[in-house]
């Protein structure tokens, strides 16, 4: 494959989904929208490895009450291949316009399936982080979910409290079973999602702001996580720039047993509601 091509996406509306809103209207989450960029660009490259990505970025909501219409709305993947081997992915829809006669194409996702750096990552041992240092603040799951990350049960993973400290966030998360493994190339997506509910509450407390996933430098998965296991997840902040703050984190994710299944390096996460979503004041503790 020389030039891009274009590839029907179907995204099946499953009713857990309508759990992951925005301002009142079911979105696309963005461990999804890599899932099902993974099984759409493998069906079209069987021999791919889709356990490396770099990046990544998610530019706009994909709402899904406009796919209920597919006359109106398709869902696609446009695929290239680069000179060196990568394969850029975007996940794009095709809007037909009132006018008769005229479409519009939006771009919502983006990544690229890469071989793994030629210098390994250095994966942390579990000890170092399991254990959080640091004054040490401590959120229910219950009230994490009431006020801080308000979706739906099906997206409500992470067990227990969550704690935090200015030195990032340790959660224990757990996947929601019955889903079908093998079209989950990058294992389930709720453990990633849970995670960075972890860090978007991090964003409350040390920067006053709550911050949505935008974009990454690289994801890669070590071993799926499967349906019906549990997790650890890690988040470490790297920096905070700019006004409003933009923030960046690493994010580990391993077994309960100790083995590492993914990490994302260089995430990005900003406010994306134009300061409409504003933390409650009993969470905040601003570093600047």
């Amino acid at each position: 494959m020389n030039d891009k091509k274009q590839l029907a996406l179907e995204i099946s509306l499953h009713p857990y989904l309508f759990d992951h809103r925005f301002e009142g209207r079911a979105v696309l989450p963005a461990v999804e929208a890599m899932q099902l960029l993974a099984v759409s660009t493998r069906s079209e490259l069987p021999n791919l490895s889709v356990s490396c990505m770099r990046d990544g970025a998610f530019d706009k909501f994909l709402f899904l009450d406009d796919l209920a219409d597919p006359a109106a709305t398709a869902a696609i993947n446009e695929v290239a291949v680069d000179p060196g081997g990568a394969v850029r992915a975007k996940l794009l829809t095709r809007n037909r316009l009132k006018t008769a006669g005229l479409t519009r194409l939006k771009e919502h996702v983006r990544l690229t399936f890469d071989k793994p750096a030629d210098q390994p990552v250095r994966i942390p041992a579990f000890g170092e982080v399991s254990e959080l240092t640091g004054s040490i603040f401590s959120i229910s799951a219950d009230q994490l979910y009431a006020e801080l990350v308000p979706f739906g049960p099906a997206y409500q993973n992470i067990d227990g409290d969550l704690n935090i400290s200015e030195k990032g966030a340790v959660a224990h998360l757990h996947c929601p079973s019955g889903a079908d493994s093998s079209r989950q190339p990058l294992g389930s997506p709720f453990a990633l999602d849970a995670a960075f509910h972890a860090a978007c509450v991090w964003g409350q407390r040390f920067a006053g702001i709550v911050a949505f996933p935008v974009a990454f430098g690289e994801r890669v998965v070590f071993q799926p996580v499967r349906p019906g296991r549990r997790c650890l997840s890690r988040v470490i902040p790297l920096r905070c720039k700019s006004h409003p703050p933009v923030l960046f984190f690493d994010i580990w994710i391993y077994t309960e047993e100790g083995q590492p299944c993914e990490a994302v390096r260089g995430l990005r996460m900003q406010d994306v509601s134009g300061g409409r979503w504003q933390p409650p004041q009993w969470v905040r503790k601003e570093m600047m």
